[in-house]
């Protein structure tokens, strides 16, 4: 019996390395992929230039290598199947990027010649091997069996792992195009910024270093370009004197830097380093490295902010949302601190009150925060998993999430500047169209005139039955789109009013809060020389000093008010609260002007023991301060006994909570319109009579009112299952109004 065997000729190598890798590009990457399988933690890639031009490139990484033994069975064997029998790394545990096992022939689609220089382990020695591949002896009709590669052979008692590629007499095909294809593959690579799988040594990530003479950039640090690609890189770091410095640069804001009042006093040789990665190309910095497809299959993997202690990765960081970002969007909190609030409002169209409901989720931020070897008080947990819980990580969290909130907050102001201009491009496209300038107050005026014209020209073509319904619809249709455009401009009117109040709100609480240092500072010096007075003019003093305490504290109770309605607490929940305590705060914010003018505002009609909720304590405040302050202005306007008086009564599960004055009075009736947005006193009766009875320094302390007060108590009450409603008169009070949570 005769026995037949297969021969494979030479022409094979073509067909691997040539026609299944179209491009040059295409085969580099492949190469660099077998580095990432080989549990490299770095690989750079040289394109060496002489005078000719280019003329060798090299692929150097720290990988496993291979020792003499494994270059004999794998390497020169023709579509070897170990990735096939083991398709995650042998130390990191990484999934393999290839199977086919004839990544070595793209070596041929680069250039002619190559020359492999690998070192690897074999039992306690390193064993370096070289070999010299002349593609061209590789002719077609000749065995690949019968040509000989010759190399050399070394081992060592000690070394380093790795393989370097180099590649001579190259295929000139190389563009920047290629070169912009090549960075975008490898950046899903460099994406691997360090992971820990059961069972493998701690994966440290992947770094790819790109040296190309003549092309863009010179050295490329992929890991460093992938954060500059997004939206906005953030950059932050912990002075000597404790003080947070950030800087953001980012599409069409630019470089921009802020130094946080606030002193970090438990950190110290800390930065950050946050690339912004937003998933729409029209808010990429640079496409050419990541596409959105790229993007999509970066994020969800590598995506998150980790922590790196000392240079090395602290877990779960960066896996888990370990600064509470998806947890803020989700309650969508969008009310950054009062510092960020009074930078928000600064930039124009930002709300400060809603800045932040642009955050980005907790795996679009992607980058680092490194701790350094000066940094005290973070104590690893005994597992290794996380740190222990401390001042010193609590500040850290806050001195992250002010970056981000701070970039947050431009992110707005960049998304409102575009939504502007694309306004004023429809405006400008419109007004060609016209063949006229229009003044932005009035386009749509302009243009539901124009689609009237238009409309009358078409519809004069429809038969006469049809004619008509279709001509009152269009009427109909016109006459909403021309009433919405009149209230949405009276409410933006109003709304600036609020937003202006808003902001001087911000800078009152900072300034007052300057104020209480230096009365601090005053005491001290009355209670130092209050030691050296004779007896009577020291009790003077001390008199003195205990008013100004009193100022104090008065002082410290009002921005503890303003800051419930200007900061919206992260950690904050809806809660059972008792209701008079709230009541006789709010009570008290009106000392001022109830004693000024003889207000009698008395709530013992409220039990100790009622108590309300779940509500956030600052929508508690609201209801209350805004009825309190309408039947202030009420009983003010009125003259006569000034009486307020505050009832709850507990039905089951509800309380009704009644708010009684001696003002001008209320129609359940005819009245019902105050609760509708900006209808502030639509009977005209209440400002007229409020202004000739107020001092005039009280105008601004009462206000004239915006119209949205007790439109916001209906909102709130709606939300929390409540209600509001006037209820009718009797002998005593001219005006009853009943809450019900």
């Amino acid at each position: 019996m005769t026995t037949l065997k297969f021969t494979v000729d030479s022409a094979l190598l073509g067909e691997l390395g040539e026609r299944l890798v179209e491009k040059v590009h295409y085969a580099l990457v492949e190469l660099v992929k077998n580095s990432y399988d080989a549990d490299a933690r770095h690989v750079t890639v040289k394109f060496i230039e002489n005078d000719s031009g280019i003329n060798e490139i090299h692929i150097i990484d720290d990988g496993v290598g291979m020792n003499f033994a494994d270059v004999q069975a794998y390497w020169m064997h023709i579509a070897t199947t170990n990735k096939l029998s083991s398709d995650v790394s042998q130390k990191y545990g990484r999934p393999k990027t290839g199977s086919k096992g004839i990544g070595r022939f793209c070596c041929r689609r680069l250039g002619k010649k190559l020359t492999l220089i690998t070192t690897g382990k074999s039992g306690n020695k390193y064993e370096k091997t070289d070999v010299t591949f002349r593609w061209v002896d590789f002719k077609p009709g000749t065995k690949v069996t019968d040509i000989e590669c010759k190399g050399n052979q070394q081992t060592f008692k000690t070394g380093e792992t790795g393989t370097t590629l180099i590649i001579s007499e190259l295929a000139d095909e190389w563009s920047t195009r290629g070169y912009n294809y090549l960075k975008r593959q490898l950046a899903v690579l460099a994406a691997n910024r360090g992971a820990r799988r059961s069972g493998f040594n701690e994966d440290p990530g992947f770094n790819i270093l790109l040296e190309a003479p003549g092309f863009e950039g010179e050295i490329r640090d992929l890991r460093a370009d992938l954060i500059k690609a997004g939206w906005g890189t953030l950059r932050a770091s912990i002075s000597k004197s404790h003080k947070a410095v950030y800087e953001l640069d980012a599409l069409r804001i630019g470089k921009r830097t802020i130094v946080a009042e606030k002193r970090f006093t438990h950190l110290s040789d800390i930065k950050l380093e946050i690339g912004i990665m937003i998933l729409e190309k029209d808010r990429m910095r640079d496409t050419s490295l990541v596409s959105m497809g790229t993007l999509n299959e970066i994020l969800p993997e590598w995506g998150g902010v980790q922590i790196r202690s000392k240079g090395f990765r602290v877990y779960p960081y960066g896996d888990d949302d370990w600064l509470n970002i998806d947890e803020d969007r989700s309650y969508r909190r969008g009310t950054p601190s009062n510092e960020l609030q009074a930078f928000a409002a600064t930039l124009r169209g930002v709300n400060p009150q809603r800045a932040l409901l642009n955050l980005a989720s907790m795996k679009n931020y992607i980058g680092n925060v490194e701790i350094g070897s000066e940094a005290k008080g973070f104590v690893m947990k005994a597992n290794r998993e996380g740190f222990l819980h401390s001042k010193e990580f609590d500040e850290l969290v806050e001195f992250v999430r002010f970056g981000i909130n701070w970039a947050t907050i431009y992110y707005d102001f960049y998304l409102r500047e575009n939504f502007r201009e694309e306004a004023d491009q429809s405006r400008i496209a419109f007004q060609e169209s016209m063949g006229a300038i229009i003044e932005s107050p009035k386009i749509v005026e302009a243009a539901v005139s124009y689609i009237d014209k238009e409309f009358k020209n078409l519809v004069s073509s429809l038969p006469a039955k049809q004619r008509q319904p279709v001509s009152k619809a269009f009427y109909n249709a016109t006459e909403a789109i021309i009433t919405h455009e009149q209230s949405n401009k009276e409410e933006l009117r109003h709304l600036r009013l609020v937003a202006s109040t808003s902001t001087l709100l911000l800078v009152f609480s900072h300034e007052i809060r300057a104020l209480l240092g230096l009365l601090d500072d005053i005491s001290s010096q009355i209670i130092l020389l209050k030691k050296k007075l004779p007896e009577d003019q020291a009790n003077k003093s001390e008199a003195i000093s205990n008013r100004l305490k009193d100022v104090k504290d008065k002082f410290k109770d009002l921005l503890k008010m303003t800051s419930l309605f200007s900061i919206a607490s992260q950690k904050e929940e809806p809660k059972i609260l008792a209701l008079r305590e709230r009541a006789d705060k709010t009570v008290s914010m009106f000392d001022l002007i109830r004693k000024r003018y003889s207000i009698d505002i008395n709530s013992d009609g409220i039990q100790n023991s009622v108590m309300v909720g779940p509500i956030y304590e600052a929508e508690l405040y609201s209801i209350l301060l805004n009825l309190l302050s309408n039947s202030i202005k009420s009983v003010i306007a009125h003259g006569g006994v000034r009486k307020i008086y505050l009832a709850a009564i507990k039905d089951g599960k509800k309380v009704s909570l009644r708010v009684m004055d001696t003002g001008i009075g209320l129609d359940p009736n005819k009245d019902n319109r105050i609760f509708l947005p900006f209808k502030a006193d639509q009977n005209g009766k209440l400002y007229s009579a409020l202004e000739k009875r107020l001092n005039p320094e009280d105008k601004y302390v009462v206000g004239t009112g915006s119209g949205l007060g007790l439109s916001i108590v209906k909102e709130i009450l709606s939300a929390r299952n409540g209600d509001i409603k006037i209820m009718p008169p009797d002998k005593e009070w001219h005006a009853i109004m009943e809450i019900t949570l």
